[in-house]
């Protein structure tokens, strides 16, 4: 879905079949490329694991978060796609540093409301990313036209 929606705004693009680590897809215009993440859902939110994008140190059953990891990345684009059973699927597009940013935002409040202790399992780093988290991204496709411009002007 997501190449075909890149083709429709003169990208080609190839999705991998899982063998390449991080990336679904490769996006290509005007002899630059980008590298895409996609995450599909049907209903609830993403799950991700917390510590592949913060750093959290554990003292007992306590956690703290002591900010994002590699802050400065940002060459790989995300696109969250929520397929719609009734409704028309929705893309959302957002860059690696500020999905780091909303699971930052998520998991500190989480561990916030818990006093740094996970209720069920306090060795846990499994964090959501919601639809609302993700809607000021929505349709966000200039972002991917953004990412295949700064390689051309670098």
């Amino acid at each position: 879905m997501v190449v075909a929606e890149l083709g429709k705004r003169g990208v080609i693009a190839t999705a991998f079949s899982g063998n390449v680590p991080d990336i679904d897809i490769l996006a290509y215009k005007k002899g630059n490329t980008a590298a895409i993440q996609v995450k599909a859902w049907r209903a609830g939110s993403v799950s991700f694991d917390a510590k592949q994008y913060l750093n959290i140190t554990q003292d007992g059953n306590v956690q703290t978060v002591h900010g994002v990891k590699n802050r400065n990345t940002g060459n790989l684009t995300f696109v969250f796609v929520k397929i719609g059973n009734e409704e028309p699927d929705r893309f959302f597009l957002l860059s690696e540093f500020d999905l780091s940013t909303i699971i930052e935002e998520n998991y500190s409040s989480f561990l916030n409301k818990h006093n740094g202790i996970r209720p069920r399992n306090s060795q846990t780093t499994h964090c959501s990313v919601t639809e609302d988290n993700l809607l000021p991204h929505l349709d966000n496709w200039a972002l991917v036209e953004s990412a295949l411009n700064e390689k051309n002007s670098s």
